[in-house]
Parts: C-alpha cells; structure tokens; sequence
C-alpha cells in the first residue's frame, strides 16, 4: 500500500473515533453507491413546520465529520433552523474519500452514488416534515462535482446550488429536463493548485448555456463585501441573479472560515479551511435565501 494511501485511512478512522453530533442513518433505502449518510438536525428545530433542508459534500480526504466540524454549517443549522444532511463516502469505497464524479457508469442518472443521494433526499422528505422548495446541496472540491452531477441529473428537487472549488468534470445524458432551473453559485479561489480557476470557467459556461443567459448582461463588483479578496459577477445584471460567480483572490484549495460566536461567524482552522474574516458557508446561506 502507498503512503499518501496508509495515511489517508489513518486519517479516516482518528476522523470516525472523535466523531462529532451526526447522526448515522444506516438504513435510507437502496444504496446502490455504497455510501454512507449522516444529518444533523438542530435539538431546538420545529419539525411540525415545513424546513429546509441542506446537502453538504465533503471533498477528496475529508470525510462528513472532519466537514461539519471545520465548516460551521452544524452551528449555521442551529442559528438559521434547517437541517444538514451529509453524505460520506467511506475510505474503503475510495481510499481518497473522493465521490467518483469521473467515473462514467457511477454517475448515470439513478444509479450508483447519484441514486444513493437521490434516495438521500426522499429517506429525508418522508421521514421529516421538510420543505420540497428549500432542498439545497452544496460541496467542496470532489463533493463540489459530485454536487453539480446530482444538479443536472435531478434539477427538479433543488432550490439552489453551490460549487466550490468543483472539477469541471460532466458526463452525458444526466440532464434531459430543462423545466426547473435551480439558482446556481460558483466558488473559486483564484491560485486554487489542485483545482485550477479554469473549472470554475467551464463550470460558467455548462451553467450559462443551461440558462440561455447573455454573457454580455453581468454585474461584476469588486471589494464584494467590502472585502478586498472578493469578486462578485452575477448574471442577469438586474434583480435576483440566477447564476452567480465568487472568485477569491490570493487563495488556493482551501474553505473561508470566520471562527467566532457571532451569527455571520463560523468555522475552525483545520488542513483545509483558511480564517480570512469571511465565512463562506454563512455566505452560501445566504446565497441559499435561509438568512431571510
């Protein structure tokens, strides 16, 4: 066994033993990608209201909980009243922990890993009070692509999507219906080494195209937020954008967090997240419409 390969595992089972508050779903229905499903659900949530409900992919070498520990979106799931649902792909499916967004006959519609999410989400909408306009998925790196692949293939189930840092990878045939058009963010870090800004570029024209958008008709602010590392491009120019761009100046492969108590504040330093005063997940929240 390779190296990199022994330590990715090691990592993997200290990530399992000091599991946090996820809750393991063993059985969601056929699991035809052999993955693993956990949620959180805030201890204070009404359940006898309608609620929304969030998937978060984790990326190569992360598992669910290394995720929801670094990203804050278990602390936003308490502040905001949704519920976070975070499928996992466990080390002896993928010794990387990597979704196999660039295997073609994983990523068919309904089968494989796209049909274990799939089922996922209607474990979750028949066994919880959630509401069917507020589904919403977002992911990091391979858990970013894996997040586009299930927007194509079923973009009748999403309100919203959110890629960051994703591979540009797409296959064929995963998006015969055009009919509901999920709002769409695209994340990226502009001296991103692992995945270079060009996937974010393809990633735009997938989505544009999809849209029937008019490259032409954008807004771009710079010092998005008053914050000197952001860029915001939103197209259409005028009113709610369907289709989003935040590229991230000086930043490589790593998630913005904000460690702090406050609402818009989140996170925690780990391998993979970088303490720039902005917290991205709190962002794409917002970008989501669950801040309102």
């Amino acid at each position: 066994m390779k190296r990199k390969e022994f330590i990715v595992i090691i990592l993997c089972g200290i990530g399992l033993l000091i599991a946090g508050p996820l809750n393991h779903v063993q059985d969601f229905g056929k699991n035809p990608g052999h993955l693993n499903m956990y949620q959180y659900i805030p201890d204070d949530l009404n359940l006898q209201r309608p609620c929304p409900m969030v998937l978060i992919l984790h990326g190569s070498g992360q598992t669910a909980h290394s995720l929801s520990r670094a990203s804050g979106f278990n602390k936003l799931a308490d502040s905001l009243g949704f519920i976070a649902v975070y499928p996992d792909q466990p080390f002896y499916n993928n010794l990387l922990t990597s979704f196999s967004f660039y295997i073609p006959g994983k990523m068919k519609k309904n089968q494989g890993e796209t049909a274990s999410i799939r089922n996922m989400i209607f474990y979750m909408q028949e066994t919880y009070n959630i509401d069917s306009e507020k589904v919403f998925i977002t992911g990091m790196s391979a858990g970013g692509a894996m997040a586009n692949v299930m927007l194509n293939a079923y973009p009748e189930m999403f309100a919203a999507g959110a890629l960051f840092a994703a591979p540009s990878i797409l296959h064929e045939g995963l998006n015969p219906d055009r009919s509901h058009k999920p709002r769409i963010a695209i994340i990226q870090g502009k001296n991103d080494l692992t995945v270079f800004p060009r996937n974010a570029d393809r990633l735009m024209e997938q989505w544009m195209e999809f849209f029937a958008l008019d490259s032409a008709d954008h807004k771009v602010t710079e010092f998005y937020k008053d914050h000197s590392l952001l860029t915001l491009t939103k197209y259409p120019s005028k009113g709610k954008a369907q289709l989003i761009r935040l590229d991230i100046a000086h930043t490589g492969h790593l998630l913005l967090v904000d460690p702090g108590k406050d609402l818009k504040r989140g996170g925690k330093y780990s391998l993979f997240t970088k303490d720039v005063n902005f917290h991205l997940p709190y962002w794409i929240c917002e970008f989501f419409g669950l801040t309102e």
